[in-house]
This record gives C-alpha cells, sequence and structure tokens, in this order.
C-alpha cells in the first residue's frame, strides 16, 4: 500500500519542480510565485524537511528547469517578449542560489546524463565546459524521474482510453491524458466534466481495481502539473498549491 509520507500546503501558486542531489540523498526544488515575487525551496526528501532559499535573482522569471546535479540545478534562460525562445544555459548551486556559470546558447537537441549536446558542442552540465564529443565515463547516478506519457484529445489512441474509462469506471472523459505503467500499478490523470472541468488521478492496479483516487483541479484551478514518479515515489499538486508525495509506489 502506497503512504502518504509528505503535504503541504504553499501560500502561492506552484509553478515548478525540479529534482537534484543523489539517489541516497534526494532533494526537490520547488518554485512558488505570485504576480510580484518568485520564491524557491529545498525539500529532503529523507527527513522531509522544507525550507525556504534565499531569494532568487530578479530575473529568474525567464528560467525554465533543466537538470538537476548533485548539488544543484541547471535552467534554460529564455527571451522576454512576443518571441519566445532560448538564449542561455544558467547553472545555480543548491540551495544558496549562486550562480555557477551562465552561457550563450540557442537551441539543444539531446540531454545525455549530465551533457547537454547543442548546436556548439557538448556542454557538461556539471562544470560548463565544452567539449568535442560525449564522454562515456560522465556517467552519474541520477535520480529515477518518470514522467507520464501524454495523449492529446484528437489523437487516435486517446480513444482507447474514452472506452476503456466508460467501461470500466462510467466516467466519460476529454481533453487529454497522462498514464504511468508501472510494475503493478497504473496511474491515470484525466478530465472528465460535471457542471464544469475536473482534473482526476486515478491509481489501479493491472485488473482496474481502484486504489486511490483523487480531484487534483476543477475549473480554473486546473493547471499544467499532474503527476511525476521520482525514486519508486508519487508526487502530484492540488489545486496548484498544495504538494502531495506517497512513497512505496
Amino acid at each position: 500500500m502506497m503512504r502518504k509520507i509528505f503535504n503541504h500546503q504553499f501560500t502561492d501558486t506552484i509553478w515548478s519542480l525540479g529534482y537534484w542531489g543523489t539517489v541516497t540523498e534526494p532533494k526537490v526544488w520547488i518554485e512558488t510565485r505570485n504576480s510580484e515575487q518568485i520564491q524557491t525551496f529545498t525539500l529532503d526528501l529523507h527527513s522531509l524537511s522544507l525550507n525556504a532559499n534565499p531569494q532568487a535573482p530578479e530575473h529568474n522569471h525567464s528560467l525554465q528547469w533543466l537538470a538537476g546535479l548533485a548539488d544543484g540545478g541547471v535552467f534554460l534562460r529564455l527571451r522576454q517578449g512576443k518571441n519566445p525562445g532560448i538564449e542561455g544555459l544558467e547553472a545555480y548551486d543548491f540551495p544558496s542560489g549562486a550562480l555557477r556559470y551562465s552561457l550563450p546558447i540557442k537551441q539543444w537537441s539531446m540531454l545525455e546524463n549530465q551533457q547537454l549536446i547543442t548546436n556548439q558542442g557538448i556542454i557538461d552540465l556539471a562544470t560548463g565546459k565544452v567539449q568535442a564529443s560525449l564522454d562515456s565515463n560522465n556517467i552519474t547516478r541520477n535520480l529515477s524521474v518518470e514522467s507520464p506519457m501524454h495523449f492529446e484529445e484528437s489523437q487516435a489512441e486517446f480513444q482507447a482510453f474514452v472506452t476503456l474509462f466508460d467501461q470500466k469506471f462510467q466516467e466519460k472523459i476529454g481533453k487529454g491524458m497522462d498514464y504511468w505503467e508501472g510494475s503493478n500499478k497504473l496511474i491515470f490523470s484525466y478530465y472528465i466534466y460535471e457542471k464544469t472541468w475536473k482534473n482526476q488521478l486515478r491509481i489501479c492496479d493491472f485488473e482496474f481495481n481502484t486504489l486511490f483516487l483523487e480531484t487534483l483541479a476543477e475549473g480554473e484551478l486546473m493547471g499544467y502539473h499532474t503527476f511525476q514518479c521520482v525514486q519508486n515515489t508519487l508526487f502530484f499538486i492540488k489545486d496548484k498549491r498544495e504538494l502531495f508525495i506517497y512513497a512505496d509506489l
């Protein structure tokens, strides 16, 4: 059975989550926002202690999480204005928030361990150094982060979920579906309409017996976050502000 190990309601909207540290010392970077400021937090997954980080740089509204390091995180710096795009790469030490390096890049094609393949060369994300080829020795024991598969309503595969949910749960789903399959569980994040759109999270066994059911958000509170599976734990956000973590996934 899954166990709830963490639950916290933040004052502001949860904007982004990032996972860093090591498999023996896993940590979570949490970004919240309101109309005036951005705040970040560090959550230690072992002690489950949550601490606010030093105030982030003023320009970090244009940063997008890319990858976690053993002692920090790497972000894409985005252009502002009507034509957004990538303009750089920035790495920060955690939890101090000190800038480790900043590099100009315009595009990237693949993330391989902690090496980023770009049109300017291959960047070692830990150091910011550009190299000519992939280093086969540059292999770190990264956290296991599994994002669900996403299906849009317009995709043919989505219709199979429509039929399944009608038959198994007597629910008529729409908009889209996030889906994850584990060793003995299936996780679905989906939308149903009951006077307003609701985002449901349902966990089943392989016989489609429901083990867990939660409404993540409805109406104007619906956001982009659904769930992620990290180090055999389930992360999900409710009403854009409340973070839940369940162990023994």
